[in-house]
């Protein structure tokens, strides 16, 4: 009995100096994945080598990334998208392990790469996204999910169906139901049918007297994009004079150097018909000059940049495409405005603190995206035609920028 004792005591003994040897045992480790820590970083450089590391190890990128639709942070899989729309994932399939992710920031993503590949696919999954008012802010504006989503169907269907997000949700359903049964009946049709049908269809909107459906069906060509130009040009085309404008400045009394006066540019449509005008996003340029200056004397508002420009704040709005034409025709999109025959509208600015006492001239002037897609001897790219070598000047229209000027005298 003595010695089943002794040895059950030895063994216990052996078995837990022994425990502390087995814990420390080393044991295997899967490999760390090396493109990880650039997913978990926001910045576009870190995408960058994402795709170039998948380059050098000859990975797809398409079928590489979308296996991180199993990845617990929503950052990484959003991240994970921005790479697959920026390697050129143009087929929807790819991305379909996101598509019922939770996760705001990767919906923005997937609609994004949508959008920007133009993916015919990604219609039902967009027509899903209408309805959710989650909200993103960004640097360039808020805006909700479903706007974002709407957005892309113009873009990628070239049609659009009255949706409003701000109408009753009956009338929001009514507006998917049709687009949804326009897309089951034409899914097979190429895009230049799409292309075409949508011209037809933003025309007859904008030749509407309905304002809502006019300004739908000029939103709707600007984002169809350069094979809707030519019929955008003659509905937006106006007459010198259709618009006229006004700098009006009224101080409550002579205003001296040190004040800052209250003026607006008021936009007038004195046209019989309406009329679209389209501000872009720097808003209202206004400069300030001198107009009897001692020789040799500035004539720059004290304390601002030389001359006083400042610009009105703008509204949100999505940023414009790296091609110069599609960022035009964008920004008419996000900006555009429509005026009925006699409505006004105001932008308000202030002129001064001048530098010393004088009579200055101030001038407003507000770039006019809609005016300056009527220019056709301009190509959207900027450039002037040219004939024999020589520039073409902007023939017809009125001109692209809305401008007017006003005389104020500031005293000592």
């Amino acid at each position: 009995m003595c010695l089943i004792s002794w040895i059950i005591v030895t063994l216990t003994t052996v078995l837990a100096a022994s425990v502390p040897c087995l814990a420390a045992a080393p044991t295997p480790r899967s490999p760390a994945d090396p493109l990880l820590p650039y997913l978990q970083d926001d910045d576009p450089q870190a995408h960058a080598q994402v795709l170039t590391a998948l380059r050098e190890q000859g990975v797809s990128p398409c079928r590489a990334l979308s296996a991180y639709a199993r990845n617990p942070n929503s950052r990484v899989r959003g991240n994970a998208v921005d790479a697959m729309n920026d390697a050129g994932c143009a087929d929807f399939q790819a991305y379909s392990g996101y598509l019922l992710d939770a996760s705001a920031g990767v919906i923005v993503a997937l609609i994004d790469a949508a959008e920007r590949r133009v993916m015919k696919d990604a219609v039902p999954f967009l027509l899903g996204s209408l309805p959710d008012r989650r909200r993103i802010v960004t640097g360039q504006g808020t805006w909700s999910l479903g706007e974002k989503a709407h957005h892309a169907l113009m873009v990628i269907t070239c049609q659009s169906f009255h949706y409003d997000p701000s109408a009753p949700r009956d009338d929001q359903r009514n507006a998917m139901t049709r687009w949804r049964q326009w897309y089951l009946a034409k899914k097979d049709l190429t895009r230049d049918e799409w292309v075409q049908e949508g011209i037809g269809r933003a025309r007859d909107y904008a030749g509407r007297d309905y304002e809502p459906y006019r300004v739908e069906g000029l939103r709707l060509l600007a984002l169809i994009g350069s094979p809707a130009l030519p019929t955008l040009r003659k509905l937006l085309a106006r007459r010198p004079g259709d618009v006229q404008a006004e700098v009006v400045c009224l101080p409550d009394e002579p205003p001296r150097v040190t004040d800052a006066v209250p003026c607006a540019l008021v936009v007038r449509n004195a046209s019989s018909q309406p009329l679209a005008i389209a501000p872009p996003p720097d808003g209202l340029e206004v400069r300030i000059s001198r107009i009897d200056a001692p020789t040799g004397e500035p004539g720059p508002a004290r304390g601002g940049p030389p001359p006083a420009d400042r610009a009105l704040p703008s509204a949100p709005a999505n940023a414009p495409p790296p091609d110069r034409a599609a960022g035009i025709l964008a920004a008419f999109a996000d900006r555009l405005v429509d005026l009925a025959p006699g409505e006004v509208l105001r932008y308000e600015f202030s002129a001064g603190p001048v530098l010393s006492a004088g009579r200055y001239r101030v001038r407003a002037t507000l770039a006019d995206l809609a005016a300056d897609l009527t220019q056709d001897a301009i190509p959207l790219d900027g450039a002037p035609e040219r004939r024999d070598g020589k520039a073409v000047p902007r023939t017809g229209g009125a001109p692209a920028a809305i401008e007017a000027e006003a005389v104020v005298r500031f005293e000592q």
